[in-house]
């Protein structure tokens, strides 16, 4: 049988992708008639030129680069799955507590982006706590550097993700929050393509998002396997680092890895309120998101 030929773009090296590319590299695709090439996109604004110019089939993002493209370029993205997203409020050496964050310095990236999201949300989280003042710091340069400034104290705390979180912490840092706190971790991405590709090819999109789930299910049963695979491409060279990023991940990780549409409505309420996007005030978060084959697979598991 001669297998359909893809490209499936993903936007950062870290622990996000993980799933899609053990799914590529476990052969899960190729099992269901797909010979899909995955592909770095340079961010999540990546992914998305990436689908709506063709040059990818799928995308793995986080949330806001889909909703955005949404709502001021009428694109047709939509997330058929949900994905891998854990994030953490990670304080500076010697900062052990969030109540230690009054008057502190939080790290941003000024993109709109999850970061973004996630730095406003959790601002307003702890003022409602009684934990005011915070002040937006922003950050130029990739996460490795803004890592660089936590742990010299040039900024008090920054919102990470494994693997980078992990090094902070073997660096002395803490967690000051876990995200799934609120709801948000496992929640805010995943597996994204156009609408018009599932009207024009739904059995393709239901073959990968076949394979996806069974690549989930790989990532979660197969520690060795996936430490290998997180080291190889994400350019971990550390293994305690990987094996630390798995162990944090995997107890959480939904069997069935539907969207979730209350975090993209906290999301869209974010970017109206402090990102400077009026219309996601009034979006309906389902738009967003088309979980038909998902469905499927609940009613059905695969073998």
């Amino acid at each position: 049988m001669e297998r359909r030929s893809l490209v499936a773009g993903y936007a950062t090296i870290g622990q996000g992708a993980g799933p899609m590319i053990v799914t590529e590299r476990a052969g899960l695709f190729a099992k269901h008639g797909l010979d899909v090439k995955t592909r770095l996109m340079g961010g999540a604004k990546g992914v998305v030129k990436g689908l709506m110019e063709g040059e990818i089939h799928f995308g793995n993002l986080a949330a806001p680069a889909l909703l955005r493209a949404g709502l001021e370029d009428g694109s047709d993205l939509v997330f058929l799955t949900g994905g891998i997203n854990q994030q953490f409020l990670v304080g500076r050496p010697g900062m052990k507590y969030r109540g230690e964050l009054a008057n502190a310095r939080i790290g941003f990236v000024g993109d709109g982006g999850l970061n973004d999201v996630l730095v406003h949300f959790i601002v307003a989280q702890l003022d409602k706590n009684g934990i005011g003042a915070l002040r937006l710091l922003p950050l130029a340069g990739a996460s490795r550097e803004s890592m660089g400034a936590l742990l010299e104290g040039d900024c008090d705390a920054l919102v990470m993700t494994p693997p980078e979180a992990i090094e902070a912490r073997i660096g002395g840092c803490a967690f000051l929050v876990d995200f799934a706190e609120f709801g948000l971790n496992y929640a805010l991405g995943g597996i994204a393509t156009r609408r018009r590709t599932i009207q024009e090819d739904p059995e393709t999109v239901r073959k990968f998002v076949t394979a996806y789930v069974e690549g989930m299910r790989r990532y979660r049963m197969d520690r060795e396997f996936t430490v290998k695979v997180q080291q190889e491409y994400s350019g971990i060279s550390d293994r305690i680092v990987a094996e630390e990023t798995y162990e944090l991940t995997q107890p959480g990780m939904p069997e069935i890895p539907y969207p979730v549409v209350e975090a993209l409505q906290t999301a869209l309420k974010v970017m109206a309120r402090d990102l400077n996007l009026p219309a996601a005030a009034a979006a309906d978060p389902g738009q967003f998101i088309d979980d038909r084959f998902i469905r499927e697979l609940a009613n059905s598991p695969p073998a």
